[in-house]
């Protein structure tokens, strides 16, 4: 839809055309020649260009002044932005007409809102002036003629708020102040004696001027107050655990003990350092008898901690004839540190002991089970003891195993050797098994030589390592014959008059006093027990009495009526 200026641009060129044309009607009617036409006609067309571009250079005119407000109010927009501390204006899709009215209502608002802070921060500022004046403390500080920003303007009041609650409970702080330093000062029996102590604690309340700084000398005093007491207490606490130590030394009884608790820290503690000087002097008197003492705590924390002599040694003032304070010092230093080792790795050491108490009783179950009179007992005690040792021999390298790793852990974290009696823990162990071995393979050797002369055997004796013996004592004879049947860990024997060469060559027995001769199924058994014992040489060294009886049993019933037993001697 065309505009309303166009249509009357395009009614003014019509109306220009019909003029023209009534004014050439004009001329013919009058007669005017063709040259004075043209004349007529440029006068005509002269005045209409001048008339045109007078107006076009008014126009003109009018549009470069636009253009210039537009910038001279942009500018001032843009500063006004900047002191405010706003955004910068952007102008939307404005005819040039439109964006000058626009900047010129804005830059006008803004103007309205500088006044209004100016007037604003003056008045919070002289409050803010009144208030730390009071307070001495330092206004909130705005540079002279600028403009806050509505920031600052929210700032300068929180301030205001700040600086108001402060103002009150500035004395509140002060009393509490002063009531701790009172305190405090009676306790350590401190005595005012500076100007600042003296106004701070003795003046009246009025007469303190609660300004920051004061606040905050009343603080550091209190500090140094608290300080002093706190060494004092310290102090007290030394004491108090030097005199513990003492009384633990000399031995003092429980009725004696008594310590000072009457009056103020500093009054205890003279009443302590005296105390403990009496105790001192006694300690001098005793320090032989203490010396002694700790050596025995020594040797017994040694003892848990599995040391070995060398280990002990190496603490060079264990053999000190020389009792001094010197050498009580480096005991108690020694005595503490192995304090702290065997309470740092007590479970260690307590596993340690436990292998060592179950090493024990299993060895003391084998010297029970290699005893030759142990089937004399008929209480049900051989079959209970057979049961723990058998259980034992499944802890222990159970145990041992656990240990291991543990150690093993233990010896990386720390960086050195888990030592036993000087040695690391598995050596010590399989050195333990390895006596164990070597004295059961002495034993049973001692028991053949001994069988074999109380029979007159000339030939020593030669069995395999590990294979069962059975002590004469086990032997038991049959009613009516000098056959007898002999049980040994599996190996059943059958006592005979004296077999032919070629019976002894077949069954490749010794000579022995009645000669033992056994069947193939015996052979088997024989064979099949050899086998178990060389896989497990350990098993081999012992007589399960379960197996002796389950075997006697047995053959018995195979063999007929038991009329009689006979134990020998060995």
């Amino acid at each position: 839809m065309a505009r309303k200026s166009e249509v009357l641009a395009s009614s003014i060129g019509h109306l220009l055309d019909m003029k023209l044309v009534k004014l050439q009607d004009i001329w013919d009617d009058v007669g005017i020649q063709e040259d004075k036409r043209l004349e007529r006609m440029a006068s005509a067309k002269k005045c209409i260009e001048e008339l045109l571009d007078q107006m076009i250079h008014e126009e003109e005119i009018m549009k470069k002044q636009l253009e210039a407000a537009i910038k001279n109010w942009k500018g001032r927009l843009q500063a006004l932005c900047s002191e405010l501390l706003l955004d910068p204006y952007t102008a939307e899709n404005f005819t040039p007409l439109q964006l000058e009215k626009e900047l010129r209502n804005k830059v006008e608002a803004l103007l309205e809102e500088r006044n209004c802070r100016m007037a604003e921060c003056e008045m919070l500022l002289k409050e803010d002036q009144a208030l730390c004046t009071d307070l001495c403390k330092t206004p909130y500080y705005i540079p002279t003629g600028k403009v806050p920003s509505l920031q600052e303007l929210e700032e300068l009041k929180n301030h205001l708020l700040s600086a108001a609650k402060e103002k009150e409970c500035r004395l509140a702080t002060f009393l509490g102040l002063r009531h701790d330093i009172t305190i405090l000062m009676t306790d350590i029996d401190h005595v005012p004696d500076t100007t600042f102590e003296k106004d701070a604690v003795l003046e009246e309340e009025n007469l303190f001027f609660l300004s920051d700084e004061n606040i905050k000398s009343l603080e550091m005093l209190r500090h140094q107050l608290t300080v002093k007491r706190q060494e004092l207490v310290t102090a007290q606490e030394s004491l108090k655990k030097q005199i513990s130590s003492l009384w633990n030394t000399l031995q003092i009884p429980l009725e004696q003990q008594n310590m000072s608790e009457t009056g103020s820290i500093h009054q205890i503690n003279i009443v302590l350092q005296l105390q403990l000087e009496q105790l001192q002097q006694m300690q001098t008197k005793n320090i032989k008898q203490i010396i002694t003492r700790i050596r025995q705590e020594l040797n017994t924390y040694w003892d848990k901690c599995f040391y070995s002599q060398d280990q002990r040694e190496e603490f060079a003032f264990l053999s000190d004839e020389n009792f001094t304070e010197e050498l009580l010092k480096v005991h108690d230093e020694e005595l503490v540190k192995i304090t702290l080792h065997y309470q740092k790795y007590q479970e260690l050491f307590a596993n340690v002991e436990k292998w060592e108490h179950w090493w024990k009783v299993f060895l003391e179950l084998e010297k029970k089970a290699s005893d030759p009179n142990r089937f004399s007992n008929r209480g049900g005690t051989l079959l209970k003891e057979e049961k723990e040792r058998s259980m034992l021999q499944k802890k222990i390298p159970k145990l041992e195993e656990e240990m291991k790793l543990y150690i093993e852990r233990w010896e990386t974290e720390q960086g050195c050797p888990f030592l036993i009696y000087g040695q690391k823990f598995t050596a010590y162990v399989a050195n333990q098994w390895e006596q164990h071995r070597l004295k059961k393979v002495q034993e049973k050797q001692e028991r053949c030589v001994k069988k074999e002369d109380g029979i007159g055997c000339k030939t020593p004796l030669k069995r395999t390592l590990g294979a069962s013996s059975t002590p004469q004592s086990k032997i038991r004879k049959l009613n009516g014959s000098s056959n007898f049947t002999l049980n040994s860990g599996g190996r059943t024997c059958k006592r005979t008059r004296k077999p032919s060469l070629a019976a002894q060559k077949t069954t490749n027995v010794p000579n022995l006093p009645g000669p033992l001769q056994e069947t193939p199924l015996q052979d088997k058994e024989t064979n099949a027990s050899s086998i178990s014992q060389q896989s497990n040489p350990f098993r081999c060294l012992t007589v399960s009495y379960s197996e002796f009886a389950r075997d006697f049993t047995r053959k018995s019933n195979v063999s007929g009526q038991l009329n009689s037993t006979t134990v020998e001697n060995p």
